[in-house]
């Protein structure tokens, strides 16, 4: 079982978000995946590369949308993140928890040979 530990980087002139994550990545019916459990979201492609820029788009729009929404950290939260909201930091939670929280996970974890994904996560915005 790999795990991956990407960076994503955001700025829209006044604020910074800066993340590091644990992405996997598998193939189902011809089909590529590329999961983040600490923040449940999935990007999908016929390739790799496809998955993989799938997942870079959703991850943009989950960070801007929540931005601009003024809830990324009630969402943060939300998904066992813990929260600073005064210094403006979070910490994600353990590998362990998102097992036992996250049931979707937990099941992929255990019926899908996961592999790891060493590239990094780009945010090219608008």
């Amino acid at each position: 079982m790999d795990k991956k530990q990407a960076n994503a980087k955001y700025s829209d002139g006044r604020y910074n978000v800066e993340l590091s994550l644990s992405l996997f990545l598998w193939q189902e019916d011809n089909i590529f995946y590329v999961y983040a459990p600490a923040l449940d979201l999935t990007g999908y492609g016929l390739s790799k590369e496809e998955a993989r820029e799938s997942f870079e788009t959703v991850l943009e729009e989950f960070i801007v949308y929540t931005h601009n929404k003024k809830t990324i950290f009630t969402e943060l939260e939300n998904l066992g993140w813990a929260v600073n909201k005064k210094k403006r930091r979070v910490v994600s939670p353990d590998f362990e928890d998102m097992l036992a929280e996250n049931e979707h996970f937990n099941q992929l974890f255990k019926s899908k040979d996961l592999i790891k994904d060493y590239s990094k996560v780009n945010l090219q915005l608008a």
